[in-house]
């Protein structure tokens, strides 16, 4: 049985070769927004290994669809790329677990290559500040050649706007400093007549480097959207709520446990409003407290925040219930208030479900 997840205007379904893995289809125009190819681990491609789970699980309220999936190389020590997708209405979160078989190291690997079809008419990247506090920024990225970014260093976000309209989000996850990789990590973005192919090789070891048996973990995201959408005007019954989390936690990090609980405690005192709840924010920052992270004994790894407020929305929508929605603002200053992303964050969920394709 072969499944696929479902919003109001796209899909995401299982390729139906080998030539991929995933694709995520526009059902207004018919088209192919992503298509996931297959990670590289050790030089073999994924395609190589046998797929032994493919779960899906269904969100009671209908917001939110989990796709577990882990693929088994049947040779060697039989290493295991476990892959986790969480589907929501136009964001699509991603983690990749690379797990070495029995006696194996991971020397090399290669994330799964992304293919964006389509024509764009302009790129743009929001590098990752190297120091806390960093700014975070969109420049355009050149379009006049074959290669429109080859660096060591992974971007934050890539913004792509089609010719004809709207525009398709790549972000990295949280933890900057795992995807900063080991060895001769080298992230490209190529442009063909076709579209636009992502590449991360984030683990190259040279053969005299000896490497630690250990697990990596990968996260990044998609969101996409079409023309600029407003939000709903607020009514007679919606309340909104501004904290001030330096004063009141000390922290602004969205990402620290204090600030986690903090903004949790205050959507839950509003179970009892018929309303929408409205909570405007501090922006997206770059912060280097590992203990944000929970490996306090580390003292500095650099992540930002902006998956948090992912997961703060959908918690928080599930928490209040009812009818009721949370809507999450930032500045108007923000460079991620008019992305995808913080359309995203500032709209009410729209349903996701699972069905037979």
């Amino acid at each position: 049985m072969k499944l696929e997840v479902l919003g109001a205007s796209w899909k995401f379904v299982p390729a139906s070769d080998r030539t991929g893995s995933w694709q995520l289809r526009d059902l207004r125009r018919n088209e192919t927004l992503a298509v996931w190819g297959w990670a590289r681990l050790n030089k073999v491609s994924e395609a190589d290994a046998l797929n032994e789970k493919c779960r899906f699980h269904e969100k009671i309220d209908g917001s939110e669809v989990l796709i577990e999936s882990q693929n088994i190389y049947p040779f060697g020590g039989e290493s295991v790329i476990d892959r986790t997708f969480t589907v929501r209405d136009k964001l699509i979160e991603v983690r990749v677990d690379v797990k070495p078989g029995r006696g194996e190291a991971v020397r090399s690997f290669a994330l799964e290559e992304l293919f964006l079809p389509g024509e764009f008419e302009k790129i743009e990247v929001i590098r990752f500040p190297e120091t806390a506090g960093g700014s975070l920024h969109l420049e355009p990225l050149p379009l006049d050649g074959n290669i429109v970014y080859d660096a060591a260093a992974p971007w934050a976000v890539l913004l792509l706007t089609y010719a004809g309209g709207g525009q398709l989000e790549l972000g990295i996850g949280g933890d900057y400093w795992r995807m900063k990789g080991a060895g001769a990590v080298r992230n490209l973005v190529e442009k063909s007549a076709e579209g636009i192919t992502l590449k991360s090789q984030l683990v190259d070891w040279s053969a005299e480097e000896v490497v630690e048996r250990r697990p990596w973990r990968f996260n990044y995201y998609l969101a996409w959207a079409g023309g600029f959408a407003g939000t709903l005007p607020p009514d007679k019954d919606t309340v909104f709520i501004q904290p001030d989390l330096l004063k009141e936690v000390r922290s602004s990090c969205f990402r620290a446990p204090a600030v986690r609980k903090y903004l949790r405690k205050l959507i839950r005192q509003q179970q009892e409003n018929s309303g929408r709840v409205v909570l405007q924010l501090p922006d997206v920052e770059v912060c280097a407290d590992a203990g944000h992270l929970e490996r306090p004994g580390k003292k500095e790894l650099l992540h930002w925040d902006l998956d948090e407020l992912f997961a703060l929305y959908s918690w928080g929508n599930r928490q209040l219930g009812g009818g009721r929605s949370l809507q999450i603002v930032l500045p108007e200053k923000s460079v991620f208030r008019k992305l995808p992303c913080g359309r995203y964050l500032n709209n009410v969920p729209g349903e996701v479900t699972v069905r037979e394709a």
